[in-house]
């Protein structure tokens, strides 16, 4: 069975919203999409775009997972720099390193922005995938990895700790009378635009399965980088950043707020992320004499 099937699409999967509010994140309950077991508020993995209508093209994502089940697509081969030490025994801090950039973890929503991979893929493409188009599996297969590189951008044990704090945080609200739908923003939904750079994230980790200039099987960071670079320049360029950029200062001393996508705070994780699941190999320069 292809991937897209196997995660839930098509039809979504049923799911019970609590009568508070669909924004109410911590109300939420699903089955996950891979093992079918009850998903509630904080204890998962929930699309920021759940049970929320965007409007057409765009129906309602109910789709949500268990932090463990959320991993990457069988199609996925791309690089993970496992230390070593001189004996070439790979060198890990704890038993669940094993799943380190495979699998999310859960609440990891809370942290860091996550659209589930089928609402990026509607998002660019203004479709539903095809479950028999290989191009489709491959946008599916960037897509599930450029949210796991993001998501891993924050280390587990901040993951963890800051579920364990929210929960606490609307613990300590109930015991005053306050009541969190009043009080916590909403999740979502987001626009029908790429505001994160989404496209730009999956174009750099199709440049980084091709071969390096030191005969290497894939391309380092510090070159499929320079995409980011070049559409940076380009929206920086345009028309749209001439009338949207904001200026801070004055002379030669200013700061710039930009519109960007690759700007944002979820393409500053995914970049993370990326470098320290891929690694970086220095090549040194050779020595210079006197």
């Amino acid at each position: 069975m292809c991937f897209l099937l196997s995660c839930g699409h098509p039809p979504n999967p049923p799911c019970i919203l609590s009568p508070l509010s669909a924004t109410a994140f911590w109300t939420w309950q699903a089955p996950c999409l891979a093992c079918g077991r009850l998903r509630r508020g904080t204890n998962g993995l929930f699309c920021a775009n759940f049970g929320l209508h965007r409007g057409p093209p765009f129906d309602v994502c109910r789709r949500a997972w268990c932090g463990s089940c959320y991993k990457q697509h069988p199609l996925d081969n791309f690089r993970v720099f496992i230390p070593t030490d001189e004996s070439g025994f790979e060198w890990r801090n704890h038993p669940s390193d094993v799943l380190r950039y495979k699998a999310a973890r859960n609440g990891d929503h809370l942290v860091t922005t996550f659209q589930c991979h089928f609402c990026l893929f509607r998002l660019l493409t203004r479709r539903i995938p095809d479950a028999g188009d290989h191009k489709d599996e491959w946008l599916l297969c960037c897509l599930v990895r450029a949210n796991l590189d993001a998501l891993w951008g924050r280390a587990q044990s901040t993951v963890l700790a800051n579920r364990r704090n929210l929960d606490q945080l609307m613990k300590m609200w109930g015991e005053l009378g306050l009541f969190p739908d009043l009080l916590l923003p909403a999740l979502g939904p987001y626009p029908d635009e790429d505001v994160q750079g989404v496209a730009v994230a999956v174009a750099m980790l199709v440049k980084s399965t091709k071969l390096g200039r030191h005969n290497e099987s894939y391309t380092q960071f510090k070159t499929m980088r320079k995409l980011r670079a070049a559409y940076s320049n380009m929206f920086h360029a345009s028309a749209r950043s001439s009338i949207e950029t904001l200026t801070l200062g004055r002379d030669t001393a200013k700061s710039f707020l930009t519109t960007c996508p690759t700007q944002s705070s979820w393409f500053e994780r995914f970049c993370n992320g990326c470098l320290q699941r891929m690694g970086q190999e220095v090549k040194q320069d050779l020595a210079v004499s006197i």
